[in-house]
């Protein structure tokens, strides 16, 4: 069976089971996700301040059935009963009664983010769904977006198709894929835009993606260096176009969030420690003192990315939930074990100076990615650059594939891609089983 119709099958049945499975707004910022997709479902595409708050207007009931649950996050002796989910799901939406909620980390987020999601609950809400009902069918929307563009990338890129299988079907990228997150549709257009600039598609669909992506996550901006991996890319000009309104994009849409950003310190005094807010962040003074500093900056920039390697790893293949829910350490090693031999046993034609340009757009990812947490998420001058977190390295795992895989392996091909999709497979059993066991009681 081919990699594109392996994965179309697979990441579909293994998707709709994490997406019933996890418990609602029990994935990283999956209310304050499901608030701003709400609100973009309505029309209102730019967040509302109010009394030194930000977030928006909604109906108060998506508070109400956020906070049946609020009990699980961050609490390893919480649980919940399936019982209470069918039960919520009956919760009236009530769209007329309404209240100021609070989202200041995903206020700020691009529209476009939420495309799948705020379809899928404005559809939803006009055949009279209730909030719960609303959530599940973001989280089902976001998912078949997700398996449309891998789908897409897969089959686009000329090389590499069982490495991009093996990292997609990860048991930690399923669990995201099946939530409400904005990033989802990010990390799909992201591997649909590096399958095309390496094999060289059309000029309009490379500078729409590249627009989309940049908006919504400004540090993926780098992707777009890959245009001249290919011969399509010895037309500069279109080259140097794509680059100049992905950045533009980026900037533009940066600039208004930058405006819009509330800090800890400036938050409403009621309402700030309830907020996915660190004490201490000014983006402002943050600049200045990288700029007075900068040394000092690369310095714990990278000292920070080398400590938080192991615990990154982790993250990347096989966590669920807000907190440090991970597989047992035996299936992290087994599935990047996977990750590893898969790369070693595909060809991959790209030149040495190629694969260098793959590691360099890789490192520019992560330094902007440094300087972005430093500036937004720790306080001015910290010694160290928090928030280092697996999921948001996935925009660029096609392109570090692209400069480590090499076919050592290549007479076992076979054996090693039917031995890795056991491990995949087994792989989600596991994960299933822990998210059982850490969200649900035993007993029905």
């Amino acid at each position: 069976m081919q990699a594109d119709a392996l994965f179309l099958r697979v990441s579909l049945l293994l998707g709709v089971v994490f997406a019933v499975l996890v418990p609602p707004f029990q994935s990283p910022d999956e209310p304050n996700h499901f608030f701003r997709a709400y609100q973009v479902s309505e029309g209102v595409f730019f967040p509302e301040i109010r009394e030194q708050r930000l977030g928006g207007t909604l109906p108060r009931s998506l508070a109400q059935v956020r906070d049946s649950f609020s009990s699980l996050k961050m609490n390893y002796n919480a649980r919940t009963n399936p019982r209470l989910i069918w039960e919520s799901l009956s919760i009236p939406l009530n769209a007329q009664q309404r209240d100021f909620l609070d989202f200041p980390n995903t206020a700020i987020y691009a529209p476009t983010a939420y495309l799948p999601q705020s379809t899928a609950i404005a559809l939803s809400r006009m055949a009279g769904a209730s909030p719960l009902q609303m959530l599940y069918a973001a989280r089902l929307s976001n998912l078949l977006l997700w398996i449309l563009l891998v789908w897409t990338a897969i089959r686009a890129m000329p090389f590499l198709k069982s490495t991009m299988l093996v990292l997609a079907l990860l048991p930690a990228s399923i669990v995201v894929a099946a939530s409400a997150n904005a990033d989802v549709t990010t990390n799909g257009m992201s591997w649909c835009l590096v399958a095309w600039l390496v094999r060289g598609v059309r000029f309009p669909a490379a500078l729409a993606a590249t627009v989309v992506i940049c908006a919504n996550k400004l540090i993926a901006w780098p992707l777009v260096l890959l245009y001249w991996f290919r011969s399509w890319g010895k037309r500069v000009l279109a080259g140097l176009s794509i680059a100049a309104i992905g950045l533009a994009a980026a900037l533009l849409w940066g600039n208004l969030a930058q405006q819009w950003f509330i800090p800890y310190d400036a938050y409403h005094p009621g309402f700030r420690d309830a907020q996915t807010l660190n004490e201490g962040v000014s983006p402002v003074r943050q600049k200045a003192y990288i700029a007075e500093h900068p040394l000092h900056f690369i310095s714990v920039a990278a000292k920070s990315f080398a400590l938080s390697v192991p615990s990154t790893a982790a993250h990347f293949v096989g966590k669920f939930g807000w907190e440090k829910n991970y597989l047992h350490p035996v299936w992290i090693v087994l599935l990047w074990l996977s990750i590893i031999l898969v790369c070693a046993s595909e060809q991959n034609p790209l030149r040495p100076v190629q694969r260098l340009g793959a590691v360099g757009i890789a490192g520019l990812y992560v330094a902007l990615f440094a300087l972005t947490m430093y500036v937004l998420w720790c306080p001015v001058g910290a010694a160290e650059v928090s928030n280092f977190q697996g999921r948001y390295f996935v925009p660029i795992a096609p392109v570090v594939a692209l400069a480590v895989a090499y076919a050592r392996l290549g007479e076992s091909r076979t054996i090693i891609f039917g031995s890795v999709l056991g491990i995949l497979l087994a792989s989600h059993v596991a994960m299933a089983i822990e998210i059982w066991w850490r969200y649900y009681q035993v007993a029905l």
